[in-house]
């Protein structure tokens, strides 16, 4: 199992935190659009991990696995891949109401956040 777990961590170091050309495509070749898109993700990311954290909390894992999903929605159209790929992964594990897999899951997902906004910002 921690084989496992480190081919997986490993995998998840090689995906970018932004991918322009998926970006690019999901807008319509609109770079501007794109642009505006992955800022506006940016954007709403803290309010977006606030209210992931208070369902945690509140051990509600449907609209903890609802947020995650909807939150997909915005990465897969912003060109956002392990982001994308860790929220999956949290909405995994809130679908089958594991505590201790969403709380790491949490933190991962909190980790390519933070990633996404560096790559963003610099």
């Amino acid at each position: 199992m921690e084989q496992k777990r480190m081919e997986s961590e490993t995998l998840m170091t090689q995906l970018p935190a932004r991918d322009e050309a998926a970006a690019l495509e999901a807008a319509g070749g609109d770079a501007d659009l794109a642009r505006e898109l992955v800022e506006t993700l940016v954007q709403g990311l803290p309010n977006e991990l606030a209210e992931l954290q208070g369902c945690l909390l509140a051990r509600d894992w449907p609209t903890l696995a609802a947020t995650a999903h909807r939150m997909r929605g915005a990465t897969s159209y912003c060109g956002a891949p392990a982001l994308d790929t860790r929220l999956q992964e949290l909405e995994a594990v809130a679908d089958i109401r594991d505590p201790e897999g969403v709380g790491l899951r949490l933190r991962q997902v909190e980790q390519e956040a933070e990633r996404l906004t560096r790559t963003i910002t610099s």
